[in-house]
Parts: C-alpha cells; sequence; structure tokens
C-alpha cells in the first residue's frame, strides 16, 4: 500500500473516559478519506492528533515514514471556519504561512497570487474578506492550506457553514481540482451524501471501539443521481 499519513494505535482519552483507543488509519497518495460519524464521537480530536496540535496517549502518527508525533507544522490543517484575518488583503492571507516561515512578504504574494485562477478567485487579490461570498472565502482558505501543505491536507467540515447550492459547487469544484493539485485529504464530515460525494473510502466513527470501513470506487459524473449512490447511502446509514 502506497501510504503517505498513517496513525498507529493511537488512544486518547479525557478525564479518564477514552474518546477513541487503538485506532489505526492510513492514507494513501491522491486519495480522499471521509471521517462520518455524530457530534462529540471524536473526529476532530483525531484531525488534532494528525495535525500534531494534540499528543496522543499512546500510539505515533507518520507522514511518508516520519514521525511526527506531537509535531505541529508537517500537516495542514483547515479548521471549520476560514480563520481569514480581516484586515489583511486576501493575497495577504493566502500569503500568510509562507511569510510566517521567513520568506520574504512580496516574494510569497506573487507565489500565491500565481494560483488565484485556477482557484477561482482572480481579481480578490486585493481586496478584503469582507468583500467575499462565503464560497470565495472557503476557496481562499483552502488555497492557504494547499499552498503549506506537503501533499496532505486535513479538512473539518470545510463547506459546512454554506448554503446548500452553494456547498454542492464547492464539492463538484474540489473535486476537480483535488487530482490536478495531487491532493491527498481526510476531511470530516457529518453529511453522509459529501462524504459519498468526495470520498474515496468513508470510515463510520460510532464510538470509542467501533469503526467501520467503506470504500466508494468508480464514481461517475453525476454520481449522486445513480442507483449505486443510493445503495452505498443505505450502507452507510445501516453502519450508522
Amino acid at each position: 500500500m502506497n501510504n503517505i499519513l498513517y496513525a498507529n494505535k493511537i488512544s486518547k482519552s479525557f478525564d479518564g473516559n477514552f474518546i477513541f483507543r487503538d485506532l489505526s488509519i492510513s492514507l494513501q497518495k491522491g486519495e480522499t478519506l471521509a471521517l462520518l460519524g455524530p457530534s462529540g464521537i471524536g473526529k476532530t480530536t483525531l484531525l488534532n492528533i494528525l495535525s500534531g496540535v494534540l499528543a496522543p496517549d499512546s500510539g505515533n502518527v507518520y507522514l511518508k515514514g516520519e514521525d511526527i508525533t506531537a509535531k505541529p507544522g508537517h500537516i495542514s490543517y483547515m479548521q471549520q471556519k476560514d480563520l481569514l484575518l480581516p484586515y489583511y488583503t486576501v493575497a495577504e492571507n493566502v500569503a500568510l504561512p509562507l511569510i510566517i516561515k521567513g520568506e520574504k512578504k512580496n516574494v510569497a504574494i506573487e507565489t500565491v497570487k500565481k494560483h488565484f485562477e485556477f482557484f477561482g478567485i482572480s481579481g480578490y487579490e486585493n481586496k478584503y474578506p469582507k468583500e467575499m461570498s462565503g464560497g470565495m472565502k472557503q476557496r481562499a482558505a483552502l488555497l492557504r492550506t494547499v499552498i503549506q501543505s506537503q501533499g496532505v491536507i486535513l479538512l473539518d467540515e470545510p463547506f459546512g457553514a454554506l448554503d446548500a447550492v452553494t456547498r454542492n459547487k464547492m464539492q463538484k469544484w474540489y473535486l476537480d481540482i483535488k487530482d490536478q493539485m495531487k491532493i491527498s485529504t481526510i476531511i470530516i464530515t457529518h453529511d453522509t451524501d459529501e462524504a459519498l460525494i468526495l470520498a474515496d473510502r468513508i470510515i463510520v466513527m460510532k464510538d470509542s471501539l467501533t469503526i467501520k470501513e467503506l470504500k466508494v470506487n468508480d464514481k461517475c459524473k453525476d454520481f449522486e443521481l445513480t442507483k449505486e449512490f443510493l445503495q452505498k447511502k443505505k450502507e452507510v446509514l445501516g453502519y450508522l
């Protein structure tokens, strides 16, 4: 298997209560993996551990074979809110990770501007976040996440705050860019339809000891309108 990210038997508890224990999870190169399950089951905690923001009680996380357990900065992590700074231009916001790493501001801005057209936000370089729609803000936030990544990104309900029409457009847009940008992604969602549309593989989390894995193969255009989609949805809902 061509794993780019691997977590081996990680456990995490709070106040003596296990969120999960001995959980192993892998992400293959170029794959989108969806974590699906009810609120409070530990999906965000898992992403915090994978990103290095939170240390597990036990177990290890490996990126391209390197142990990155509790070492933040190796994996790009986009949380639910876009977290764009209102007093920075959009280009400055996107370039911020490069500037923090020590790149000159003008060079960093010119670097990220090259990607604005591809991400569908051309013309917003010198505008401020308040001048963008919700969908445009998410595109900018995702570009910022991709810019600082090493090929792996973690997304915590990135489209959850958008209206249904915009969310559907963003899902299709993401599918278009992920292969071209060669992105490997783990995405949290509460939406069964979104998991099936976006993911190559779904992990359903029910409690600290129970997970179920489901592969989603051979997706065609407008997959969500097919009988196969409904069959997969029924299968996922059965796990939940």
